[in-house]
Parts: C-alpha cells; structure tokens; sequence
C-alpha cells in the first residue's frame, strides 16, 4: 500500500474518531514570524510536516521554512517582493519549493524553483511553441517535480495572455496549456498531482463559434488537454478550481446562478460537484483552499474579516470548525484561526491566524499549524540483519502534537534501558534512536516502537531482526572480509579454545567445533551473499 494511502486512512479514522468521542484531533501551533516581520502566514505542508510561507518586513514579503520535526525557528528563504503575487506556493515530500518572485533586471515577476539547500533557480524560460511576453507565476510542485504554474506569452502579433502552464522537473522548458476555444483566451494552473494532472481556470467558450459566450470554469488538464469541470446549474457559471488530490479530487469555488449568483466552495469527487456547506448557512467570502488523497477539504466559511477556518472531512459537505478540532490551549483575546490554506495526505494542516500566541494582541495574521495528536510516522524502522554480537541500530522519525515520547518494544514487550536476559545492552529505549550492544540470538524478534503526543499516540509497523551468522566481519554481507575469520576459527578447531572468539561465532551448527560441517554452510551463505 503506497505511504499516502495509509497515512490517508489514518487521518479518516483520526477525524471519525474525534466526531464520534469529541476528543481533540489537532495541536495548533503558531509559527513564529521571522525577525521584523508584523504579519505572515503559511501556504503550504509536505507529509513530513516541513511548512512553507511568507511574512510581510515593512513593503515587502520574505519567505521562511519551517519543519515542525526539529525543535527551531522558521529559515529565512529571502526576499520575494512586495505584492499580493509574490510568494512560496508549493512544497513537495523532497524538500523542493516553487514560487513567484519579483526580479532585480526587469518588471516582470519570475516563476522560481528553490532546492532543498536554498538555491534559487530561475525557472521563467523559453519555450518552442511561444514567445514569453511578460511575468511568470510557479504556483505548485509534485513529487515528480513538475510545476504548475502561470506564464505570460505572445500569442497573436498583437497581443500578449496569460496562460496556464506546466514546466518540467527541473524547470527545464515550460508547455503552456492551450485547450480554449480561442488562441488569446487566458488560463491559469493552480495545483498539480502525482499524476501530472494540473487544476485551474480559463476562460472558455460556452456558447458556439459564430456566437460565443466566454466564462471562465474551473478545469483539470492531462496530456490530452483541458476538460471543463461541471459546475452547479450550467456552463455559463464562473469558478476556479485551486487544489487537486493524489486521487484526483478537486476543490475550488464555483458560482451558483440558481442561487443568486453566489460562490460557494465546492469538491469534485469522481468528476462529480459537491457543494460545501458554510458554517451556519451560506457565508460571503467561502472557499475550499485545499484538498488531500482522502478528500478532506480546509478552506474558510466566511470572508477574511470575520470568517472562520473549516475542514470538510472525508468529503462530508458539512464543515467543522477547525478551533473544534484542537486541543484545549490558552491563547490570546480574539483567538481565530481565519484560514486553512493546506492539508497534506499526512493530516498537516496550514494557514493563517489572529491572537494564536498567548498576550498576542496586535490583531495582525500570523501562520499555524495543526499537528495531528496521533503523530504521523515519516521513517519507519527498517528490517534488518545483524551479526552475533553486532551493533545493530533502530530509528524513526514522526511529526505530530508534542513533546512526542518514545518507547521501544520486542514482540510487543517494552523494552528497558541497559542489560538484557539475552547479555545484550540496550541504549535508547525510549528515544527516537535505539541501539543494541552485543546482539545475541535472544535480541531477534519484531521491533516497533510507540510514539506519543501531548493528545494522541501511534504505533510503527514492526521491524523484523535475526542474527546472520556467517557475517563474522559485520559489515551486513557475506563476503571476502568473512573468509580470513572463518579460516582463523577453523584453525583453531576447538570453541572451548580460550583462543577462541567470544561465542564462537564460527560455529554455525552448534557442534562445538569450527570444522568442515561449518565451511559448507558458509560457502552456501557466501553463495548467496545475504544471509536469508
């Protein structure tokens, strides 16, 4: 089963759960602002819960980084520029960042892809099909590490559009999406999956070529170009569709003729829309923001002023306040979670808030994230081999609502720190690492390990562990470094030889001798190189 999958159910059982017991599901979390900023939030989450955002220093905006699985402050990625547009909009599970930047040599804004150890690449290219006219806008980045995105180019001898646009991992050359009815019809890409499936809007033609009617809808585009999203009551209604899921689910808002013109937020399940509810009726101002692989939904009921970040679970249109969701905290007069821009297949969610801080009270955004209360496992123990008496070392890595605590377990048994039955010794029984002195046949077993947070607690699948024998040399292989070993206990023959190695490793039948009986079964094991 892919990771996301699982984590996927996971959070559905978390959220069914917490519904269900009315227990808390989050620990909100309050990103400090970088040094001199008033005001910021978060856009965007991977599934190791490493958060990406912006936050305003007097005209201009500076992006940060931060990774909730270590203990410091956000990372100050730099200067991206003063308006609305400027910004870090997308972060994949490797570490890579896209983003729109204002440039030093033109006016134009450039599409930028920043890699884990934070150099900027200018991603603003050439293409073989038109002409950049204009800015550029990398607004999302899959696993893959193809980026979708807005670009502007000449599409006619006259005239300049924006058009959606997909660039190739690496940013290497971008495709601008022309799917419309018309060669000028402008377009943008918002998100883009795994599948390399992007999710916008654009101006198309709902009416007939002599006479057209253009309206700009909501649309998924693969390799076969774009196809119009269905929308409430008809084609002629306007939406945007602005995240789509590693299932392909999309959200966005869309507008509703049927009802007064207004714009509600809306899921696309299967194909198929759904309204989502607002809370307390319909409320000016909602919108779905983001969608993950289990069709959970965060965006706002509400405009920016007053309104309130939701979560649509599961794909249930009715939405549950997100402060509902968290655990009892202290915070300051005014305390809001506003939006919920983000919501990663781990359960991380990401937005902006007011008054998150205790004492805080300048009234100005700052960026949260919720950490699930069970916490999300991102490195499982791995299986492995070691040899008699090696060394052999256990770790995970999880982020969730801390401090998380750790406690290592055999068989299902907690293990305690120092000196086993088996004579091995244990060394980080209840921390994120573990390891084992003096491995002995006693210390094979499953290995898994149980990670707590401040409201909730997860267990890692087990990592199955036995002793390879014939690796006398340690190193995880059978192989030439072994044979001098053998060969130095067979000269010696006897295991009650003081001479002997400790355990007489050497003999794998257990005769009491190192003799012919063990070469076979070394050259068997030398064969195959891994023990089985």
């Amino acid at each position: 089963m892919p990771a996301f999958h699982s984590i996927a159910i996971a959070c559905s059982a978390i959220f069914a759960c917490a519904i269900a017991q009315a227990e808390p599901v989050y620990k909100v979390v309050g990103i400090p602002l970088l040094p001199g900023a008033t005001s910021g939030e978060a856009v965007a989450v991977n599934n190791k819960g490493v958060v990406i955002g912006r936050c305003r220093i007097g005209d201009n905006y500076y992006g940060f980084q931060y990774d909730a699985s270590v203990d410091v402050g956000p990372i100050n990625l730099g200067l991206l520029g003063p308006s609305e547009l400027h910004g870090l909009w997308g972060i994949n599970d490797d570490g890579w960042i896209v983003g729109t930047v204002q440039h030093e040599a033109d006016p134009f804004d450039h599409a930028v892809l920043i890699a884990p150890g934070g150099t900027r690449i200018d991603i603003t290219r050439d293409t073989t099909v038109r002409t950049p006219m204009g800015s550029a806008q990398a607004r999302a980045i899959n696993s893959l590490g193809s980026i979708a995105g807005t670009s502007t180019f000449d599409c006619s001898l006259t005239q300049s559009t924006d058009f959606g646009s997909r660039w190739s991992p690496g940013g290497f050359f971008v495709t601008p999406l022309l799917g419309s009815n018309f060669e000028c019809a402008p377009s943008a890409a918002f998100a883009i999956n795994d599948a390399g499936t992007l999710a916008g809007r654009a101006l198309m033609n709902a009416g007939t070529i002599s006479e057209p009617v253009l309206v700009d809808r909501p649309f998924t585009c693969d390799d076969d170009g774009q196809v119009p999203l269905p929308t409430f009551s008809g084609p002629l209604e306007t939406g945007s569709a602005l995240s789509i899921s590693s299932q392909g689910d999309v959200c966005g808002v869309v507008q509703d003729l049927l009802d007064s013109g207004r714009m509600h937020p809306a899921l696309w399940l299967g194909g198929a829309i759904t309204r989502l509810h607002s809370l307390g009726g319909y409320a000016d101002g909602s919108c779905a923001f983001g969608v993950n692989g289990n069709a959970d939904v965060v965006g706002r009921s509400g405009n920016e002023a007053s309104g309130e970040a939701v979560l649509w679970a599961s794909g249930n249109p009715d939405p549950l306040a997100l402060t509902s969701l968290t655990q009892p905290a202290l915070h300051a007069p005014g305390y809001r979670l506003v939006t919920a821009l983000a919501i990663s297949d781990g359960g991380f969610i990401v937005g902006r808030g007011v008054g998150i801080s205790p004492g805080e009270s300048s009234g100005n955004s700052v960026p949260f994230l919720l950490l699930p209360c069970e916490p999300v496992i991102i490195q499982h123990p791995l299986a492995q081999t070691s040899c008699l008496l090696g060394n052999p070392a256990f770790s995970v890595r999880a982020v969730g609502a801390g401090p998380l605590s750790y406690q290592w377990r055999r068989n299902g048994v907690p293990l305690e720190e120092g000196s086993q039955h088996s004579g091995a010794l244990v060394a980080g029984a209840r921390s994120r690492i573990m390891r084992i002195f003096g491995f002995n046949f006693d210390d094979a077993g499953d290995y898994d390990v149980v990670i707590s947070g401040s409201c909730g607690s997860t267990t890692t699948p087990v990592a199955n562990t036995h002793v390879c024998r014939p690796d006398l040399s340690c190193d995880g292989i059978v192989s030439d470094s072994d044979f001098p070993i053998f060969v130095g206990a067979y000269e010696i023959l006897d295991c009650a030889d003081p001479a002997m190695p400790v355990r007489c490793p050497a003999d794998f039948n257990d005769d009491g001798f190192v003799d012919d009986s063990d070469f076979v079964l070394f050259v068997q094991a030398y064969e195959a190189l891994f023990c089985p």
